[in-house]
């Protein structure tokens, strides 16, 4: 029911009720240079440590597809990687920017570079590939594994981790707006886009796969059904790999029948290219609850 023109009034209201202020030095210089960059790293850090311990990059060359500001760069750098190129769509200033101003001394194992596809990296392949928190951004996942794929040298491996599947407690990316749980799928695409214009201004999208860095609703069962058709070996398939006390509490609901896509809030996998290009693709390994 429309009021005054706007659909939805009622739940325009309440969602607007349980939604924050807008911070106006989220994107400050001086916040993505301090606080932001440590919380990410530190973020990353956590990251890596929820990998298999025998994961190494020591010596290999690493691809990191989708760098973002070049954290995992340089971690993996860091952790003895020969090279590392990150690459990504939305450009690479500030992955440069900072790591010539605090890594110095990794610089030369170091590229960054900003691409419109696969094909601008070229014949170069690579030990590892890496993507971190960019497979339920991009807009035909099917391809983007493909091309991950084709980068990695025979026997090479490929991680893939992300947090907040679509279905899960904050699948819908809006907790800059609100700590609510599940409000991506308990209010109208409509209401929650219209409320985002107060956090992002600049943006007008029409659906949520229209946000700036894009969200293709990914979810655990349709992740899994692409890689089961990648031609890769699954290696190590963890969901929900956590320390957190919350993460105990989420993991018993996911074990109730019908309720494991809605309290599946990371996924954390690596996969093996086999030597013989004959290989069959593979159904993922059990997961880890």
């Amino acid at each position: 029911m429309k009021a005054n023109g706007r659909p939805y009034p009622i739940r325009s209201r309440l969602f607007h009720a349980i939604c924050t202020d807008p911070d106006p030095n989220e994107f400050s210089d001086e916040r993505l240079e301090g606080e932001w960059w440590r919380d990410h790293m530190a973020a990353d850090e956590r990251f890596f440590d929820r990998l298999p311990a025998d994961l190494s990059f020591e010596g290999r060359s690493v691809l990191d597809y989708g760098c973002g500001a070049g954290h995992t760069c340089v971690l993996m750098a860091e952790r003895g990687a020969q090279r590392v190129l990150g690459v990504d769509i939305q450009g690479v200033s500030l992955a440069t920017s900072q790591v010539r101003k605090h890594y110095p001394h990794l610089a030369d194992r170091i590229e960054f570079r900003s691409i419109d596809s696969a094909d601008d990296i070229g014949e170069e392949r690579f030990d590892v590939v890496l993507s971190k928190n960019s497979f339920e951004h991009v807009e035909d996942p099917e391809r983007y594994v493909a091309d991950m794929t084709r980068l990695l040298a025979p026997g090479g491996q490929l991680v893939i981790g992300f947090g907040a599947p679509w279905k899960s407690p904050y699948g819908g990316h809006v907790h800059f707006m609100t700590r609510f749980p599940w409000v991506h799928l308990l209010f109208p695409e409509e209401v929650i886009l219209r409320e985002r214009k107060r956090f992002r201004p600049d943006e007008d999208p029409a659906c949520f796969e229209e946000i700036r860095g894009g969200l293709n609703r990914m979810t655990l069962a349709r992740f899994q059904a692409i890689m089961a058709q990648a031609g890769l070996e699954p290696t190590y398939f963890e969901v929900n790999r956590n320390d957190r006390a919350i993460a105990k509490v989420l993991n018993a609901f996911s074990r109730v029948p019908g309720l494991r896509e809605y309290f599946a809030f990371s996924v954390h996998t690596v996969w093996r290219r086999p030597s013989a290009e004959s290989a069959q693709p593979a159904e993922p390994v059990a997961t880890a609850s």
